[in-house]
Parts: structure tokens; C-alpha cells; sequence
């Protein structure tokens, strides 16, 4: 296979937001533009459209909230611009610590799992903590954790994205606008070594997440490798107003699938994985304990699948409509 077909594979299945992007561009086509939708909304001539006007078009409403930037209760055509802006997010370097893990927490599982997914036959978590810190353009670098949890639509595996803290407040508005995805703000610290990586997200709950790997002297046996290919290339699935939509694709193109552990061993010059010994651990802090809601970091491994350390310098981006 050539590595162009091998490249381009990789946009549908490196990361969340690369896997996207089609699904993305089709909301991009069904745009307007910032100001036809003030002209459109503004009823009173004010300049501005409020909570009562926005009800007139049903995805701005549901997204109010996020496009006041504010929080005055109206929203201006400056940020209706920012919001629909039509910069394309162009990713040029990036690199993150990867793991799946097995948990036992059944109930806390099912609690987190939308009822529009059906429980799997096993209880899988795929997480990841990725720094993105070289972009084209005015974007703003940024890092990002998530979780995703095994369900089942329509019988068939998929994975669902529960938690998402990110470091960029443009990237959680319009992962929330445009995606549906569970983007919150949070703190992330990153640290690398030669051998040890190491990376800690802290939500707004002040709840903590930890992820570290040691590549030293580690190779998958076989068996982790199978099941690493064959979980990386589960669909990912999430829901938008409402709606359940793919938000990857399993193959590369040409009908045939490959796993991201296939694609960096044919381009290495471009992707540096590293497989290693993984490990996950959890904080709860006591206002997430007095809520009395469940935190996906509740979710506690009993067996750790696989884990890896991966540098990527391929560019992909994606593109998308805040209307």
C-alpha cells in the first residue's frame, strides 16, 4: 500500500478531532453568514440578539449559552463571527500518552453510558491525553483529555466520548457547537522523558486523571497487539441535538481498515509510537463527592489492555459551522 493512501487513512483514525472532519464540512455547507442571522433574529433593531429571538432558529438556541462569551444574555455580531468563524483548524504537530483498559464498575458504567447506547458485553474505557502545540494559522495551540466508554447502536460496538477537558476556550465552544462533544475547560500538564511520559488533567470539578507510560525495554506480545488493532478501529459515535451520528470512519479510503499501529510502522519517519507499560490513576476531590453525581473518573481499571506513547507530524485539520 502507498504511504499517500496510508496518510490520508490516518485523519480518520488518529484522533477525535481529526476523525470529524467530514461530518464537520457537511454543517459547514448549511451555513449563514454572522450577519444575515443578526438582520434575520434582531427584531427590536438593537444589535444584538437575545434569549427570545434566538428561539426563532433551533440550533442557535440550544447553543446560546456557548456563543455568549459574556454571559451578558444577548449575543453580538462580534460574537456570532468569532463563533462561526471560518478558520480551519490545521493540526501540524502533536503527540499524547493512549490506553485502553477494562473496569468492573458496572453501575457507575451504565449510569455514564446514554441510554441511547446499549450496554456492551464488555466494559471498555479508551482514554487518551494529547498535547496539540503546533498549529497553522491563528489557532490556538492546545491539550485534551478524554474518555470513552464500549456501547453497543444497533448491535454493533461503537465507542462514546463522556469527558473531554480541554486548555482552549475556542476549542470547547466549538466542540460543543459543532460536534456535540462533552468539552469542558481544565487544567493539563504534559512532562516527557526518554523512556517515561507522564500527563495529568485537573476538570472543573478540581477531580484529577493521570496518565503515565514507561517505554523502556516494552514490546505488545501478540495478543495486545491484536486487540489494541481490533479496538482502534471500533466507530466512534456521539450525539448532536439530539441526534446519534458517526464521527469516524474504520478504513482508509479504499474499503479496507488500518489501525494507527499499522500506519506508524509504514510511515516512522512521520509517526513515533512507542509502545509501553501503562498506568491510570484517579482523584476524586470532595466537591465532586458532595454532589452526589457520578464522575467518569469513577471508573476504575481492573486490567490495563494496552498503552502507548505517540508523536505525530502529519498534518490534518477539519472545518465547521457554529449556525
Amino acid at each position: 500500500m502507498k504511504n499517500t493512501t496510508i496518510i490520508t487513512g490516518l485523519t480518520v483514525i488518529l484522533f477525535t478531532c481529526s476523525s470529524i472532519a467530514g461530518f464537520a464540512q457537511k454543517q459547514n455547507n448549511k451555513r449563514f453568514t454572522p450577519d444575515k442571522v443578526l438582520r434575520f433574529l434582531d427584531r427590536n433593531k438593537d444589535q444584538k440578539i437575545s434569549k427570545q429571538e434566538a428561539d426563532r432558529a433551533k440550533k442557535l438556541a440550544q447553543n446560546f449559552i456557548y456563543l455568549d462569551t459574556n454571559n451578558d444574555g444577548f449575543l453580538t455580531l462580534d460574537e456570532l463571527k468569532r463563533s462561526n468563524s471560518s478558520n480551519k483548524y490545521t493540526y501540524l504537530e502533536n503527540d499524547g500518552i493512549f490506553m485502553y483498559y477494562e473496569t468492573k464498575e458496572k453501575e457507575t458504567y451504565r449510569k455514564l453510558l446514554p441510554e441511547e447506547f446499549d450496554m456492551p458485553n464488555r466494559l471498555l474505557v479508551y482514554t487518551f491525553i494529547s498535547d496539540f502545540y503546533k498549529m497553522k494559522g491563528q489557532t490556538q495551540p492546545y491539550k485534551e483529555a478524554s474518555i470513552f466508554l464500549l456501547g453497543k447502536y444497533n448491535g454493533e460496538e461503537i465507542w462514546h466520548c463522556i469527558y473531554m477537558p480541554v486548555t482552549s476556550e475556542e476549542s470547547m465552544r466549538m466542540g460543543v457547537i459543532r460536534l456535540g462533544l462533552p468539552k469542558t475547560m481544565g487544567e493539563i500538564e504534559f512532562s516527557r522523558s526518554k523512556t517515561t511520559y507522564n500527563a495529568t488533567v485537573t476538570d472543573g470539578n478540581n477531580n484529577t486523571m493521570s496518565l503515565s507510560i514507561n517505554t523502556k525495554d516494552y514490546s505488545f506480545n501478540n495478543n495486545e497487539e491484536k486487540e489494541l488493532k481490533e479496538l482502534s478501529l471500533i466507530p466512534k459515535m456521539n450525539i448532536l441535538r439530539g441526534k446519534v451520528i458517526k464521527m469516524s470512519k474504520t478504513n482508509n479510503g479504499n474499503g479496507s481498515s488500518k489501525s494507527i499501529l499499522d500506519i506508524a510502522k509504514v510511515v516512522p519517519d512521520r509517526i513515533t509510537l512507542k509502545e509501553g507499560q501503562g498506568k491510570v490513576t484517579f482523584n476524586i476531590s470532595t466537591e465532586q463527592k458532595d454532589s452526589n453525581t457520578v464522575s467518569p473518573l469513577e471508573l476504575k481499571p481492573s486490567r490495563i489492555i494496552g498503552a502507548y506513547y505517540m508523536h505525530n507530524t502529519i498534518p490534518f485539520g477539519l472545518t465547521g459551522s457554529a449556525f
